[in-house]
């Protein structure tokens, strides 16, 4: 639900944006805004870039592993309970 909004909201901003470019580029010279370019004025002014400094990238690799090695286990157990409820 709250990721269907937010999608929603932003489509409604680059349709707006686009719209507003588009008459702004009829009285100049100005060639209509695409939206992979209004994509990127969004990134650039709106949203917050990554982080990526050192500590938090080491941070981020350690716990991605340790949920990759709680998820194979996890494939495990459950591929051996169904393999006994089979067999």
């Amino acid at each position: 639900m709250r990721w269907t909004l937010i999608s929603m909201l932003a489509a409604a901003v680059l349709a707006v944006t686009r719209l507003r470019t588009t008459a702004q580029a009829t009285r100049g010279r100005l060639v209509p805004v695409s939206p992979r370019e209004l994509l990127r004025l969004l990134r650039v002014t709106v949203l917050p870039s990554p982080r990526r400094d050192r500590d938090h990238l080491l941070q981020w690799s350690a716990w991605r592993r340790e949920h990759q090695h709680r998820a194979a286990k996890a494939h495990r157990h459950w591929n051996n309970v169904t393999a006994a409820a089979t067999t």
